[in-house]
């Protein structure tokens, strides 16, 4: 999936939605990746806190650069490749993710 101009995203993380999914961008050693908002706990909904990633449901905590989870188990938020290509950042999502 096309996300857009790499030269668009300037603020990291950003908010992808991709119809009634919605993901952040971010960007880390490696390069970019997209990591899915849904709590890979329960299904909440993961927000930006700030420092950090938060499922308020629970309070689950992951840092903001790979989704891993900081102050609970071994868990980390499902991430989406994201290459660039022609100036453009494309996202490897399955489309499965959306059934």
């Amino acid at each position: 999936m096309d996300l857009g101009p790499e030269s668009s995203f300037t603020k990291f993380p950003s908010v992808v939605h991709m119809g009634d999914w919605s993901f952040f961008l971010v960007q880390g050693k490696e390069g970019y990746k997209l990591l899915s908002t849904v709590c890979p706990h329960a299904g909440g909904e993961v927000v930006d806190w700030g420092t950090s990633f938060m499922c308020p449901d629970h309070g689950w905590r992951f840092e903001m650069k790979d989704g891993v989870c900081v102050n609970g188990p071994l868990a980390q938020m499902t991430s989406f490749p994201v290459t660039v290509q022609d100036g453009h950042l494309f996202a490897d999502v399955p489309i499965e993710t959306f059934r």
